[in-house]
């Protein structure tokens, strides 16, 4: 692997991570008020909720990440991992864990929603953020047209995946890494404060286990477009799936609710999803050589 050059200046850890969240503040700041004056103009929502998430993972996730890898090293987009090749089998291998692991997340997903806390202000915080959250998502996914549908799987598939994936897995985790931290704690700890970040804690779980295997992907697979293929395709799935069961289609109306069991029974086909999901990353693990290339670049 080839090696990359640090600037001096910006080679100790309490710099980096401060230059990565002191740009992620000031940017959410700058695009909390621009979705607001945008909020005056624009009279349709969901243009609206578009144009904001555009906004949002230019400015708030895929700015802060280059301008930490800028100040940090002369090529940026090397240090993110972006020039890292990628072969198709590898593309195969992740397809094939996205859908193999859906009944299983959906599982997982239903158990996280179903979790009871006691009655508290902490409690109406998370409820009330969640619907928040899960409002935005269904005014999203009330698609209309076919041409909306295509704008809508740019921006909550494509861009969002690219966006987040280079923040969290391309800065935040490899800063992780170049400290020294071991890759299974900056892989775990990444997913936790990428799922966090959603603030919908009734999908924390799920959301984590999904920011694991993206760290795992770029750790073991050597390419930041590993993970990004991954949380694109989820992404993207979720919103052809939505726009398909509002059209009553059969088909997406039972994959986004396969796996749980409608009267609670043993979740027979969310267990075999698991031991499904489990057998092909053994089998193809070898698709994965370890090209971590943290481990062979300079500090």
């Amino acid at each position: 692997m080839e090696k990359i050059e640090y600037r001096k200046e910006f080679t100790s850890y309490p710099k980096r991570i401060t230059l990565l969240w002191g740009a992620f503040i000031v940017c959410l700041v700058f695009v909390t008020t621009i979705s607001l004056w945008l909020g005056s103009i624009v009279s349709d929502r969901v243009t609206l909720i578009l144009v904001s998430s555009a906004v949002q993972n230019v400015c708030v996730f895929m700015l802060p990440a280059f301008m930490v890898a800028y100040f940090i090293t002369k090529r940026p987009v090397a240090f993110l991992g972006l020039t890292n090749k990628m072969s198709w089998k590898q593309v195969a291998f992740v397809i094939g864990v996205v859908l193999l692991s859906m009944p299983m997340l959906n599982y997982l997903v239903s158990l996280n929603e179903s979790i009871d806390l006691p009655d508290s202000a902490l409690e109406d915080w998370l409820r009330n953020t969640e619907a928040a959250a899960r409002t935005v998502t269904d005014e999203l996914l009330k698609v209309d047209s076919f041409g909306t549908l295509v704008w809508t799987v740019l921006v909550a598939g494509v861009l969002t995946g690219l966006g987040e994936e280079l923040f969290f897995r391309g800065a935040q985790q490899r800063i992780f890494m170049l400290r020294g931290i071991n890759g299974h704690l900056a892989v775990w700890v990444t997913a936790i404060i990428f799922s966090i970040l959603h603030f919908q804690f009734y999908g924390f779980f799920p959301r984590m286990l999904l920011g694991a295997f993206f760290g795992y992907l770029v750790w073991k697979g050597g390419s930041l477009w590993l993970p990004i293929i991954a949380h694109a395709l989820n992404n993207t799935l979720a919103v052809v799936l939505g726009y398909m069961s509002q059209h009553d289609i059969a088909a997406a109306l039972w994959l986004n609710s396969c796996g749980v069991p409608a009267d609670g029974s043993f979740p027979l086909l969310a267990i075999l999803s698991l031991l499904a999901t489990v057998a092909f990353i053994v089998l193809c693990q070898r698709l994965l050589p370890g090209n971590n290339t943290t481990a062979n670049i300079g500090k």
